[in-house]
């Protein structure tokens, strides 16, 4: 039984010249067009050549403050997910156990429910640019009041007598936040010369 090659032949360059039998050709391999000729010009023909419509097809380099507030964008739509799923996980663990709940339990679960939703409210605005971590509201800013918030439903999600701990991963999208909040915004990050 005969086998098939592994390795299909290399295809044929699109740049080499054709060998025509026809008359009405005249040009073979060893007649290259040449660049005078504009009946057998090769490539795109511009006042400046080819290497004019090859530079106006590359993208041209980006501004790396816009990339700095795109990746910071970018973390901020994550830790709005992320409080999303470790609110959905510590809701969903109170109420698996809610028949052990007494009227100050449901207190804090009520109490975890606002905060995990203010601090969602606050990464999805950040993320679409209408407010910062910076932003100031009163005395604070909204980094400080996203601080109070973790804490507040950290606490009363631990408080709450269930047998899981998953309040705690709330500390991972404001470990994220943290981190944006210590870095330079973007317009001073950028070098002066």
């Amino acid at each position: 039984m005969a086998q098939s090659d592994p390795e299909p032949a290399p295809a044929a360059e699109p740049d080499e010249p054709t060998v025509s039998t026809t008359a009405a050709d005249p040009t073979t391999a060893a007649d290259p067009p040449t660049a005078g000729d504009p009946a057998t010009a090769v490539g795109p023909t511009t006042a400046a050549g080819p290497a004019a419509s090859k530079a106006g097809s590359e993208p041209e380099p980006e501004d790396p403050a816009e990339r700095a507030r795109r990746t910071v964008r970018t973390f901020e739509w994550s830790c709005a997910w992320l409080t999303l799923l470790a609110g959905a996980f510590v809701v969903s663990g109170m109420v698996q156990n809610d028949k052990k709940f007494t009227g100050l339990a449901w207190l804090g679960a009520i109490a975890v429910i606002l905060c995990v939703l203010a601090l969602i409210a606050l990464y999805v605005g950040c993320a679409k640019d209408k407010v910062t971590l910076r932003t100031r509201v009163g005395p604070v800013d909204l980094f400080q009041a996203s601080t109070v918030l973790v804490v507040i439903a950290v606490i009363c999600g631990l408080a709450v007598p269930t047998d899981n701990h998953s309040a705690l991963s709330l500390a991972l999208p404001w470990a994220l936040t943290y981190w944006i909040y210590g870095m330079k915004p973007p317009a001073e990050s950028t070098p002066t010369t």
